[in-house]
């Protein structure tokens, strides 16, 4: 007879179960040294994807002949071909000529406007509460509905700017069909719909900044404008650079209020960069002509944001 055997199971591990080389045992093969690298890996993979491939990829198409009613992809290769039909048109030039304007005006009137309005809350007067959260309203719309309002605010016939204006004598002005009418109300619209933004960076910076530095100034005997101009403002300086940069970056690419309200009209007096790219592309169907519009742009807000880092910072930004 032969006798029975009883095989008994392995001691369960504390995990649950038999441990098995896995992500800890292939961390354990990876040098240390390694390990941020691998850590950030993943965000400069999304980087890639959504930043370094479209830009590559648009540089790519600028330099070859593309016609997408033609072709679903780039064809011969022209160089800066593209580019140099892009810089030959008077188009281009009095497109580029409106967007530094729209970019200068609105910017330089946001950031104004913004910091003033951001002084005068800070201070504690009546109904400071109420009035930032007014402020901060405009930013809360989309462009797009902010333009369809303004188009109905600006109308030559029944519009509330016109019948308002009436009642000291003036107007009925066509705002939007005269080129120096038209520039005016998509500035308008534009410093009214961003303003909000440069007020709340600049609001939140100051309410961050030490008070010692403002008390110290007072003992000394210094006048409000005098607290501001050399006190707050040098403190401020980071904040103003990010809020500068940021609306840079959008207005230069401004688009959809010029759509709404004047579709670049008249006579291309608020043709914009973007609505030369636009067209381009879905009207002309040029995909190599909107590709180096759109480099010809990335270049110009490159520019423009070295320029202002030089100007606030010199040559330590």
């Amino acid at each position: 007879m032969t006798p029975s055997v009883t095989v008994t199971p392995p001691r369960a591990q504390a995990g649950g179960g038999p441990r098995s080389p896995g992500a800890r045992g292939l961390l354990a093969r990876v040098p240390r040294a390694w390990w941020p690298y691998l850590l950030v890996l993943p965000a400069v993979l999304v980087l890639v994807v959504t930043v370094v491939y479209p830009i590559g990829f648009n540089l790519f198409a600028s330099l070859h002949q593309w016609n997408m009613i033609e072709s679903d992809s780039p064809q011969a290769f022209v160089g800066t071909g593209t580019l140099a039909k892009i810089m030959a048109s008077p188009h281009f030039w009095n497109a580029l000529r409106v967007t530094l304007a729209f970019t200068v005006c609105a910017v330089a009137l946001e950031f104004f406007l913004g910091l003033a309005l951001a002084l005068m809350v800070n201070e504690d007067i009546y109904g400071g509460r109420l009035l930032r959260t007014l402020l901060v309203a405009p930013i809360m719309a989309t462009p797009l509905v902010v333009a369809l309002v303004f188009k109905l605010l600006w109308h030559s016939e029944f519009g509330v700017i016109n019948h308002m204006i009436s009642w000291v004598g003036l107007g009925p002005y066509p705002w939007l069909a005269e080129a120096g009418t038209a520039f005016f109300a998509v500035l308008v619209t534009e410093v009214w719909h961003n303003t909000s933004f440069v007020f709340l960076v600049l609001l939140g910076a100051l309410q961050m900044l030490p008070r010692s530095p403002f008390e110290a100034a007072m003992v000394e005997g210094a006048s409000w404008w005098q607290r501001v101009r050399y006190v707050a403002l040098p403190m401020l300086k980071p904040a103003i650079l990010v809020a500068l940069l940021f609306r840079v970056v959008f207005a230069i690419r401004l688009f959809d209020e010029v759509w709404v309200l004047t579709r670049g009209g008249p006579n291309g007096a608020t043709e914009t960069i973007s609505m030369l790219l636009y067209r381009s592309a879905f009207e002309n169907f040029d995909a190599s002509e909107a590709a180096g519009l759109s480099v010809l742009l990335l270049i110009l807000t490159s520019a423009l944001a070295w320029a202002l880092i030089r100007t606030l910072y010199g040559r330590k930004p």
